[in-house]
């Protein structure tokens, strides 16, 4: 009869042994519901948040683009401000020989480079990268 008790005794450590790591298991799945429940939410903002640099991407592409648009009107512009300064040039070369003075294009040329940089020298302007130049 002893070994039957003790083959009983064993029997019920084994079954509390069971019950025990059901309990485990049963944890462990909570545990794991929760870490896939928060696995979506980051998901979620990690959608969030590429969405939102996918945009930044965008208006930096448009910014780029419009940079770009800007670069070749200050081209243009630069163009066309030469033209205007060979056009007074010769208008003003022109005016001279009405006025019976004798000079040459390129002495005129000479005389509107300095009214240039002499008005250049007088701006003054501040470093691109200076926040008060905006």
């Amino acid at each position: 009869m002893k070994n039957v008790e003790e083959i009983l005794q064993k029997l019920i450590a084994e079954q509390d042994f069971l019950k025990e790591m059901q309990g485990r298991i049963v944890e462990n799945y909570d545990i794991m519901i929760q870490n896939q429940r928060q696995n979506a939410d980051n998901h979620e903002v990690v959608i969030h948040n590429q969405t939102t640099i996918i945009r930044n991407q965008e208006i930096i592409v448009n910014n780029q683009i419009n940079i770009v648009r800007n670069q070749k009107q200050i081209v243009e512009n630069q163009v066309q401000l030469d033209v205007i300064i060979q056009t007074q040039t010769y208008l003003l070369n022109f005016v001279k020989k009405i006025a019976g003075e004798s000079e040459s294009f390129e002495e005129t040329e000479k005389f509107i480079k300095k009214l240039l940089e002499k008005r250049q020298g007088t701006i003054s302007t501040k470093p691109w990268n200076d926040p008060m130049s905006l």
